[in-house]
């Protein structure tokens, strides 16, 4: 086993660089060759007595100890992956032809209809068709308690069938699934490197050839006053054995793995772990408001039209996007009249244009017929004031010169949002609300979740220009967003939270954080964690140094002229060993903490 150090070692230098593995083999050979010349020929050492071959295979003993013991350690910090590995199932049931057909699970594409039971693990995410079952989705969102899902509802792979049957129809295919996306996003996660680690790195790439002039140095300086080779050689080989920068090399990577499966464990998927570099720096944090404060599960709770033949127009007209306000209208609507509708286009933050009957026609809120410079009548006008006085949203339909009747719908408080909001507030945080809504609409949910900074009527690109607006005045931003429409600020934020569950793909691939939950008290987590984590990276690279600091002039032989003291290189490698031990138990610490 102990080969593996010389190899490595000679491969680095032929690549030119000096890591740990070059000062063990020179540490070790040093030893072993001053051995083996003391004892087959001692004319050449006359004053030498002692052999050192038990040391040479000590040291390499001790720090084998010590790497097993790191290793088993940091598998310790991935345990939640092997955790996920697990939720992938072998084999699953689709229906063919009406018959229960079990396939292998990575063999299921988009559209198969999958069957569930008790004690099934689900293969691939997909909308329950028929039935109903109760899953653990604790292994993915950090839920807790069992969920019961029904028809129309969606499943997420990974999750466990804990009662009930039903059939869901993919909306992925077995590879390509949401477990796999995590186990890949965290996969990828622990393998990058925060600035700090990738300084740590160029430090250590100056390091070793430093610790071999020391060595030089102390082998010189003893010398110098004993002439004994042997004496000399003592703290020499103890400089390069104790100045091994494992710990150096490990204090951030065992943080970032540690922090990184801890946060995935609590629903919290860490895409760049440079987050944990800026988390301290960040004050401001902006909240998008539909599907992020609310809960995004619009309904209709009171429409008029001048006569049934516009709510079927509404309702076809709604069908043709996939926005939460279309299918909030088309589930509350539900007509079954057919309309020709032609040249549709939906316009952002405002909603849609198209023709009947030679017409033009729209659908969308007080926006869009401003825009086409179409006026409410004093009725209406006094039916949206009504309306957004109780926080509903209101949605128009219009020709060109009248409005055809009206839409309201209204959107649920997360539960969490007062709470999360105030535990911002009190821990020195700014916090935005952004939303498309008018700002009576905007001010009622602002006042009942307790947001004091509001921008209404906002679109998409206005979004991103306040981004941009607190980033110039030199403030670190937060963004937790959602919807499509928020991927461009998830981008251009200091740290982009995107909210997973109903969150749209694009939000999710757009931000630097996604929240597999629905609970926004998974932003308090995320917070807690990063700090938690560039905390355990300080610490580590502090006692990394400060090992070094003390413990290469005691090798040295520093205290040897004040109390006799010196470190024999076997004593060394302990010392060396125990320093990396201790960095990786106090980044397993994140595994355990309270949040």
């Amino acid at each position: 086993m102990g080969w593996e150090f010389y190899k490595t070692s000679i491969y680095a230098l032929k690549r030119k660089i000096a890591d740990m593995n070059l000062l063990v083999a020179i540490g070790t050979s040093a030893a072993y060759f001053y051995s083996v010349i003391v004892l087959f020929f001692p004319d050449l050492i006359p004053k030498a007595k002692n052999t050192y071959f038990e040391s040479a295979a000590a040291i390499i003993t001790f720090i084998l100890i010590g790497r097993y013991l790191e290793t088993k350690a940091r598998n310790k910090a991935t345990s939640f992956m092997k955790s996920l590995l697990k939720l992938k199932p072998e084999k699953a049931t689709i229906l063919v032809d009406g018959k229960e057909i079990e396939i292998p699970a990575e063999n299921i594409v988009k559209g198969d209809i999958v069957v569930l039971k008790a004690g099934d693990k689900v293969a691939v995410d997909g909308i329950i068709i028929e039935g109903g079952c109760e899953l653990d989705q604790s292994a993915i969102t950090g839920e807790s308690l069992p969920v019961f899902k029904s028809e129309n509802e969606n499943v997420i792979s990974g999750s466990i069938v804990k009662n009930g049957y039903c059939k869901i129809k993919a909306i992925t295919s077995g590879a390509d699934n949401t477990i796999n996306h995590i186990i890949k996003l965290i996969l990828e996660a622990q393998s990058k490197k925060p600035k700090i680690a990738k300084l740590a790195d160029k430090i250590v790439s100056y390091f070793v050839p430093s610790i071999l002039i020391i060595a030089i140095f102390t082998f010189d300086i003893w010398y110098f006053f004993t002439e004994n080779i042997t004496v000399s050689l003592i703290p020499a080989v103890s400089v390069l054995i104790i100045a091994c920068p494992c710990a150096l090399g490990l204090a951030t990577p065992i943080a970032v793995v540690s922090v990184v499966g801890r946060a995935a464990k609590e629903g919290v998927l860490i895409k760049n772990p440079e987050v944990l570099e800026i988390i301290d720096k960040v004050k401001s944090v902006i909240f998008d408001k539909t599907g992020t404060l609310t809960k995004a599960s619009l309904k209709v709770v009171n429409f008029k039209f001048e006569n049934p033949e516009y709510k079927d127009l509404a309702y076809n007209l709604s069908l043709k996007t996939n926005h939460p306000i279309s299918k909030a209208i088309v589930e509350g609507l539900k007509s079954e009249n057919d309309l020709k509708i032609e040249n549709i286009e939906y316009i952002v933050g405002k909603g849609i244009k198209a023709y009947w009957q030679n017409k033009p026609i729209y659908l969308g809120n007080l926006s869009l017929l401003e825009e086409n410079n179409i006026n409410l009548s004093e009725n209406y006008k006094k039916i949206l004031n009504k309306e957004i006085e109780k926080g509903r949203t209101v949605i128009f339909l219009a020709t060109n010169d009248k409005v055809l009747g009206y839409i309201s719908l209204e959107d649920e408080i997360r539960e969490e949002a007062k709470e999360v909001i105030k535990w911002l507030k009190e821990n020195g945080y700014k916090v935005y609300m952004l939303t498309g809504d008018n700002e009576k609409t905007a001010k009622n949910v602002a006042k009942i979740v307790g947001i004091e900074n509001v921008f209404s009527n906002v679109l998409p690109e206005y979004k991103l220009k306040i981004v941009k607006s607190l980033q110039e005045k030199g403030e670190k931003v937060i963004f937790v967003g959602d919807g499509i429409n928020d991927a461009p600020s998830l981008s251009e934020a200091d740290i982009g939270i995107a909210i997973g569950g109903k969150g749209s793909q694009l939000a999710k691939e757009s931000g630097d954080v996604i929240l597999l939950s629905d609970s926004l008290k998974a932003v308090i987590k995320f917070i807690k964690l990063s700090k938690i984590g560039k905390t355990t990276i300080k610490q580590n690279l502090f006692w990394a140094y400060v090992y070094n600091i003390i413990g290469i002039p005691i090798a040295a032989g520093i205290l040897y002229p004040i109390n006799g003291l010196l470190l024999r290189p076997i004593f060394a490698s302990i010392a060396m060993s125990l320093s990396s031990i201790t960095v990786v138990l106090n980044a397993l610490r994140i595994k355990v903490i309270k949040l």
